[in-house]
């Protein structure tokens, strides 16, 4: 590796040298605000008389360690191609500028253009004679704007980027000479690599070691492409991640999430969303090679596990059925969830799992999730029961094992039967769920089984019983001696709950006065209204009868796995959010390593000595740190507990003589303050 101090403009006109930007590296993503910024800061150190200069970064780049000095020489940049391209749409801008007003300044056209943009002694229709060479999504913009061609969309970063500079210039506001000035004070580091001495991959990590600058995806495509033979680069590129790219808008995350949700599939553990590049580099050593026929295994995979991905977040499946629970899923926001579809799809489009028994356990799913909400369990549990599923499914009996899985779930990752729902849903407050949730129930009821779709977004929820609790005497009589009492209780359950368009107009009118006024109950073309239409009151009797119907209705939409037989040889997790009171571990898992135990008083000692073999010097700070020590958790004297366990090589002696929610309690907070998730440490009974 060599490294100099240089000006970009120095480094920028040297004669038959392309830059050319590799198919690994993210599209140009600077926007007119960085170009704003860029521009502030050349003017500040321009003019003759101004002697400071501005530091802008460093340029790295891999170089043969031979070529002909005849031929064009191949700068392969890895760190820098932002500045680079926002610096040649500056010079483009100032170039098309000064060939319509070349009197006007010392600087011209013919010196920035043959100098920075082009190698004035290539054929100008070959590629080698433009010195930037973009990447595909970019390069055709780019190249248009060089050879000043017509640009039938110009709504792209190059064009609207390369716009601003030249609007800016073109105001008169901006001397060119002193704006050539300021962007020859610009100074970067020149970092040239050679592929067959250093390695690139490694001082590319090097430069984004904070993540801050590239996602996840950005780090793993270079992991993938950079530093292949550029033919085969081209093509995996080419083939399936400009494919994959295409699908999936990494500017949403989308495709950080996809690579996620893939290694939680694969590997069967959740990775950390920071962590997303390092795990799949285990991934990769683990099960693939850098040899071009196990990279392309790969990447084909990916491709197409993305388009299962695609259907998933765009709900874009051809079959009406499975696209249903798709729009489900996406209003309840479960993306916990998708690993798991993933590999339902998989499995369905290779014909091991039939269409009926693939909608079947979209349904289950949804039913789970719902009947959770309602019962209050709590969400965090909702992706262990997801690995558990991937984990345990038995392919030779696919529906059968889902709903044993499931079925199985004790306590807070429990499925709620049928006794559990129905005593919650009809004394739930609907109404102060999340606003996606209650509508999305209130939709499944009104729609059930109806072929004509009443969109309820045109709605709004109507409590029958109304908020206020300065009630008519009307209301009051109707609802009895003891009406502070049932408004209080039925309110915001689904009993009072409907739907209107006429809620102004309702407000706290009496029930009948609601029925029967234009666009009320009687009038309503919403069928959650169609019971009131004959009710001649309202009170808690209607209200319990009411909640009682919609129910029935209910049950039919979530229903309860069919299968009568719980396979007891399925481990239960034991949850942080369980009551550890009682309870009897039979093994734990950290870091994907099993570890068999008797009790939780076992379990709590061997947790803390993996962890201080993990990272001795960060456990000895965290446990001197005020929270640890104001919970008694450990003594240099093992007589100042009753019961205490010496933590390996050291003078650490544990106490053991706490209860099991305080041992709890001491194990997650360890955990957190240490870095893990409780995806890398489960407990199965």
């Amino acid at each position: 590796m060599k490294a100099i101090q240089t000006s970009m403009l120095q480094f920028m006109q040297q004669q038959n040298q392309v830059f050319i930007i590799p198919v690994y590296q993210r599209t140009y993503k600077w926007t007119r605000l960085h170009c704003k910024q860029l521009l502030q800061d050349i003017l500040r150190v321009s003019g003759a008389s101004n002697t400071k200069t501005h530091f802008i970064g460093s340029v790295v780049y891999i170089t043969d360690e031979h070529y002909q000095a005849t031929k064009v020489k191949h700068l392969t940049i890895i760190d820098g191609q932002q500045r680079l391209t926002t610096l040649s749409l500056l010079l483009m801008a100032m170039c098309n500028y000064l060939e319509q007003n070349s009197d006007k300044f010392t600087t011209t056209y013919t010196e920035l253009f043959n100098q920075y943009l082009v190698n004035q002694f290539q054929n100008k229709y070959e590629n080698e004679y433009i010195k930037l060479q973009l990447t595909k999504h970019d390069k055709e913009f780019y190249q248009k704007l060089i050879r000043k061609e017509t640009i039938a969309n110009d709504n792209h970063n190059i064009y609207n980027n390369y716009k601003f500079f030249y609007e800016q210039i073109n105001s008169g506001k901006i001397d060119i000479d002193d704006l050539y000035d300021g962007i020859g004070k610009l100074m970067i580091v020149d970092v040239s690599l050679i592929r067959t001495q250093d390695d690139p991959q490694l001082i590319f990590e090097s430069l984004n070691s904070t993540g801050a600058k590239l996602t996840q995806a950005d780090l793993i495509r270079n992991y993938l492409l950079m530093d292949l033979n550029a033919q085969f680069q081209d093509r995996i590129y080419n083939e399936y991640w400009f494919k994959i790219e295409k699908r999936l808008n990494e500017e949403k995350q989308e495709l950080s999430d996809f690579i996620r949700d893939y290694l939680t599939l694969m590997n069967e553990r959740i990775p950390n969303k920071s962590q997303v590049y390092e795990e799949f580099k285990k991934f990769f050593n683990s099960k693939y090679d850098r040899t071009e026929e196990s990279l392309e295994a790969l990447v084909k995979e990916l491709m197409l596990y993305s388009t299962y991905y695609e259907k998933i977040i765009r709900q874009i499946d051809k079959n009406n059925q499975i696209n249903r629970y798709l729009i489900d899923f996406y209003q309840l926001d479960v993306k916990v969830i998708y690993p798991l579809i993933m590999k339902l799809y998989y499995d369905y489009e290779n014909n091991l799992l039939s269409l009926k028994d693939f909608t079947y356990i979209l349904q289950l799913l949804e039913s789970f999730v719902i009947r959770r909400l309602i019962c209050g369990a709590p969400t965090n549990s909702l992706s262990k029961v997801i690995l558990s599923l991937i984990k345990e499914l038995d392919k030779s009996d696919y529906v059968g094992s889902i709903e044993r899985i499931l079925v199985s779930k004790k306590t807070v990752q429990r499925f709620p039967r049928n006794d559990e729902f129905k005593n919650e849903f009809l004394i739930k407050d609907i109404y102060n769920l999340q606003k996606k949730n209650r509508r999305f129930i209130l939709d499944k009821l009104e729609n059930y089984e109806n072929k004509e779709i009443l969109n309820i977004d045109e709605f709004t929820i109507e409590h029958i019983m109304p908020q206020t609790t300065k009630l008519s005497d009307k209301w009051v009589k109707a609802l009895g001696d003891n009406w502070k009492e049932i408004h209080s209780k039925y309110l915001h359950t689904i009993g009072n709950l409907t739907l209107t368009r006429y809620n102004s107009e309702m407000s706290s009118k009496f029930f009948t006065e609601k029925r029967d006024m234009e666009g009320g109950f009687r009038d309503s073309a919403c069928r959650l209204n169609k019971d009131l239409r004959d009710l001649s009151t309202w009170n808690e009797d209607e209200i319990i009868n009411r909640a009682n119907r919609l129910f029935s209705i209910a049950e039919k939409i979530w229903p309860y796995p069919t299968t009568a037989i719980v396979d007891e040889n399925y481990d239960t997790i034991l949850d942080f959010d369980d009551d550890w009171t009682g309870k009897k571990p039979t093994y734990f898992t950290f870091m994907d390593e099993k570890y068999p135990v008797k009790d939780i008083t076992q379990l709590y000692v061997k947790a803390i000595s993996l962890m201080y073999e993990y990272d001795p010097e960060m456990f000895t700070e965290i446990i001197n740190d005020e929270d640890m020590l104001s919970r008694k958790f450990w003594s240099t004297d093992a007589n100042d507990f009753n019961n205490s366990y010496l933590l390996l090589d050291t003078n650490i002696n544990i106490n053991t003589n706490l209860n099991s929610e305080n041992k709890k309690r001491n194990l997650l907070l360890l955990l957190n303050k240490i870095g893990f998730t409780e995806h890398d440490f489960i407990i199965y009974l």
